[in-house]
């Protein structure tokens, strides 16, 4: 895919060639210039090869194609937002590279992207030193409580999605006692998932027979699945991204095991939903996966999103693309030329209203960079045929 506004460095490419190749795509100009013909400069990191590299680059995609979109209409304030795109390829060494070279060679005035929440923690640390803010798809609960002034979470954290699973959860339980399984992937987000929904488990006198953590390099997750099965749940809830939900409902259709699986906003429709046609599996969002709707925003996504040519409903070109909405945004606020840390009042002043790309408006304040409170579920409808909302307007919470 061509961006007009993006510069890809090469995943083989050593540090020294990445840093001479963004260097040389700068503009000669003062960055301090108010000169319409100035762009503003934006950071985007994320895992475009290695084991999520199909949500990275769907992420990636969704986020160039609002940007693209914004630069085809005019930019912000008149100037276009130039991006420069890293792979850090899941590794945290790489990433925090990635992070210092987008701030020190580039003079970012924000870094975006972040799909892993172990690697969002890791660059946030030189994002706050630095005074440059992270705006992360991805992020531990410890970098939200208490607020990190210059971290930023895209959307909600998963540990807000352990409330609404539950409460769903209700709704599809034929039992007041219900047995209980927990089935994660052991991300800094998710393990903060697995601990509200131990809590909640335990609250509501439920028993949990299964509680299970795939390692993040693991792809065998058969272990586990055998543990979930002996346990014989009557529902099960966690986070497994794609690929590892597919390998999971089919191991439990194998055997037969009907119990609902309400998964998190890391699985996606045409990664997870679509492919499984499963109507025992669910997937939570904050974002839309369909696309589909009767919002403004909605016909703005298809439009940006066809421009781009890139697939609304794949994996993460629904995060990357709310990412671009509120960079946007913020650059707007921020006036030109926007460092760093005016790029941070920017955001702590976010109130943007999606038109339906998100279940409610993005907001953030000085005090909560996390937004996103409300939910709604996705799951196959066979009647249809067809990916359905199952419920919405669940609110957030652990």
């Amino acid at each position: 895919m061509k961006h007009r506004t993006l510069i890809m460095a090469g995943v083989g490419m050593s540090l020294a060639l990445v840093a001479a190749a963004c260097g040389s795509s700068k503009s000669s100009s003062s960055p301090t210039s108010s000169n319409s013909s100035q762009p503003y400069e934006v950071g985007f990191d994320s895992s475009l090869s290695g084991p999520y590299a199909a949500n990275g680059v769907g992420q990636r995609d969704g986020f160039m194609a609002y940007i693209d979109y914004v630069n085809a209409h005019g930019g912000e304030n008149g100037h276009q937002i130039k991006v420069t795109v890293l792979d850090d390829a899941a590794d945290i060494s790489t990433a925090t590279a990635n992070e210092t070279q987008l701030i020190a060679e580039s003079h970012v005035s924000i870094t975006v992207g972040w799909l892993v929440s172990n690697l969002c923690g890791a660059a946030a640390t030189i994002a706050t030193a630095q005074k440059v803010p992270i705006l992360c798809s991805a992020i531990g609960s410890n970098l939200l409580d208490p607020v990190e002034p210059y971290v930023y979470s895209a959307r909600n954290s998963q540990t807000s999605e352990a409330l609404p699973m539950v409460t769903f959860a209700k709704t599809l339980l034929k039992t007041a006692t219900p047995k209980v399984a927990i089935m994660i992937y052991g991300s800094a987000a998710s393990s903060g998932l697995q601990t509200a929904l131990e809590a909640l488990v335990k609250s509501n006198g439920w028993q949990l027979v299964a509680n299970e953590n795939v390692p993040l390099t693991e792809t065998d997750i058969s272990a586990q699945t055998a543990q979930v099965i002996a346990g014989k749940p009557d529902i099960i809830m966690g986070s497994l991204y794609d690929p590892l939900a597919v390998s999971f409902m089919r191991s439990l259709q194998a055997q037969n095991v009907t119990a609902p699986f309400l998964d998190y906003d890391g699985a996606s429709l045409q990664g997870s939903l679509v492919p499984l046609k499963d109507p025992d599996y669910y997937v939570i969002s904050s974002v839309t996966l369909t696309g589909q709707g009767s919002g403004s925003g909605l016909a703005t996504y298809q439009a940006a999103t066809q421009a781009a040519g890139a697939n609304p409903t794949a994996p993460f070109v629904n995060v990357g693309y709310v990412q671009g909405i509120e960079v946007a945004s913020a650059l707007k606020t921020c006036g030109f030329p926007c460092s760093g840390s005016a790029m941070q009042k920017a955001m702590d002043t976010l109130n943007v209203n999606t038109n339906g790309v998100t279940t409610g408006p993005i907001v953030f304040t000085p005090t909560d960079h996390e937004t996103l409170d409300d939910f709604a579920f996705y799951n196959w409808d066979s009647s249809t045929q067809a990916v359905t909302t199952a419920a919405s307007g669940l609110t957030g919470g652990s």
